[in-house]
């Protein structure tokens, strides 16, 4: 986790890989204007971002989920994934697992680590032969 999509300079004379479309490159884009572009991929992604912060609150460029935001979150958006998701004290368990420096917030990459982790079990139960 926490690794750019971009290479470090190296002295090597190899490409970047730069994760901004042109037209994104061009200005800045609300979120709706792209999530319904491209390939199941990349509205995947778009779909996981916006959910972070449809429930997330704070000032901008430093939303966080707090413990009533993440188990709504929960609740509506990874129902079908994570069991108890209805229960307090399971969303409030599954709150502190997320929370990994216990400053009673989900930051998007504690966030993030959840996706993984959700990811993995997907793989795991459905791809593993």
């Amino acid at each position: 986790m926490g690794q750019s999509l971009q290479r470090k300079p190296s002295g090597e004379k190899r490409g970047k890989i730069c994760i901004l479309n042109k037209a994104a490159q061009a200005g800045h884009r609300e979120p709706g204007e792209t999530a319904g572009e491209g390939s199941e991929l990349e509205r995947g992604l778009h779909a996981i971002v916006g959910s972070f912060y449809r429930y997330a609150e704070g000032p901008e460029g430093l939303k966080e989920l707090d413990q009533a935001a993440f188990q709504r979150l929960l609740r509506n958006e990874l129902s079908h994934q994570l069991t108890d998701t209805e229960h307090t004290e399971a969303a409030l368990n599954m709150f502190q697992r997320v929370d990994a420096n216990q400053d009673q917030k989900i930051s998007f990459e504690e966030y993030w680590d959840l996706v993984t982790e959700i990811c993995r079990v997907i793989q795991c139960r459905h791809y593993n032969e």
